[in-house]
């Protein structure tokens, strides 16, 4: 049997408890009901409405003359944020540089 040295060490109890089909199930189920600090979660259901049928209005501005989209994350930004331009000529903004 293969050993992973990175995973974290059990207790010998635990592994006879978990090791077992039915073991393995009621571990996974109570993990899924408990949040990280600890508080028993609700499953989130999501609403069964249809919603095919709505619209949504939005309004576009277009890219004004101090903007620039980005190559990389196709984010419109001020000019101020180019980090540098590409051999093809287009601009990358800071957070992708």
């Amino acid at each position: 049997m293969a050993t992973d040295y990175d995973a974290p060490r059990r207790r010998v109890e635990d592994e006879l408890e978990t090791d077992s089909l039915e073991g393995l199930k009621a571990a996974e189920t109570s993990k899924n009901d408990i949040d990280d600090d600890g508080e028993i979660v609700e499953p989130f259901e999501l609403p069964t409405m249809d919603l095919s049928g709505e619209e949504l209005d939005v309004t576009v501005v277009p890219r004004r003359s101090d903007e620039f989209t980005c190559s990389v994350c196709f984010l419109v930004q001020k000019r101020n944020r180019i980090s540098h331009t590409e051999p093809d000529g287009s601009l990358v903004c800071l957070d992708c540089a």
